[in-house]
């Protein structure tokens, strides 16, 4: 079933931010004032902040996207964050069958222009979007001289 696949790969991307956030956390106490833990935090809260949007979008109204980025946001914000969008995102995928994959969602973007993509679509761009914003933080925390954590898929799925 193809939806069984996404809700495995939400499985990785949960035990990956769990992950990603230890090695932020890792970044010691005298490397946090330098711009590199900055931006490490706000691509994790981008993160969190798209998977927030698309949730609105392909479950609810969209009406409240209107920024897909944050700046100077506080790690200790992001844990509780992550739980939340988690608990959330897996209920929805939960919910979700195979026959709803290439059903369409309706959408207005930031620009105010009306969208529609199928839901396997925007599935899709979410695993890689992580992927791929993952593999800038952990740039970030080694040059900050914190602990990288491998997020790969591979060592996730075989370690199961």
């Amino acid at each position: 079933m193809l939806i069984e696949r996404f809700r495995k790969w939400y499985e990785h991307e949960k035990s990956a931010n769990q992950k990603m956030l230890d090695m932020i956390d890792s970044v010691p106490a005298e490397r946090r004032s330098e711009l590199g833990f900055a931006k490490a935090v706000d691509i994790a809260a981008h993160l969190a902040l798209c998977r927030e949007n698309w949730l609105n979008r392909m479950d609810s109204d969209g009406t409240a996207v209107d920024h897909w980025s944050e700046e100077n946001v506080d790690f200790e914000t992001l844990r509780p964050r992550y739980a939340n969008i988690e608990r959330f995102w897996t209920l929805y995928l939960h919910r979700l069958r195979d026959e709803d994959m290439e059903k369409d969602f309706t959408f207005t973007t930031t620009e105010g222009q009306p969208w529609s993509l199928p839901i396997e679509v925007q599935l899709t761009q979410l695993v890689g979007h992580a992927f791929y914003h993952r593999g800038q933080i952990v740039q970030l925390v080694d040059g900050l001289g914190g602990d990288t954590i491998d997020t790969d898929y591979l060592f996730w799925a075989v370690s199961r």
